[in-house]
């Protein structure tokens, strides 16, 4: 297969694409909407990967939070399944509320 030169990877796009809270929260919303429609947790908890990486770094983040990388890591990958409590701390940490609308 041929290498194409001029490409970026899409997370790495994303990434630097949200800047602002309000473009986090939307991008948020939009793939927790996802998850309700769809059931795939997998992709809900990959938008927190990026949002994650958005704002700090995996290693930075997981030392805020009280976890560590690998454990992060273990979760995005869908190797475990993350406890209510868990994913209410990273939306704490990252200065978001959890709210039923």
């Amino acid at each position: 297969m041929k290498e194409l030169k001029h490409t970026i990877d899409l997370e790495n796009y994303i990434v630097t694409d949200l800047k602002s809270d309000e473009e986090i929260k939307l991008f948020l919303n939009a793939s927790l909407k996802d998850y309700l429609e769809d059931g795939d947790f997998n992709s809900f908890y990959r938008a927190l990967e990026i949002v994650i990486k958005a704002k700090d770094t995996v290693s930075g983040f997981a030392k805020k939070v009280g976890m560590s990388r690998s454990h992060l890591y273990s979760l995005f990958k869908s190797e475990k399944e993350p406890k209510f409590s868990t994913i209410a701390k990273i939306f704490q940490e990252l200065g978001y509320e959890l709210e039923v609308a």
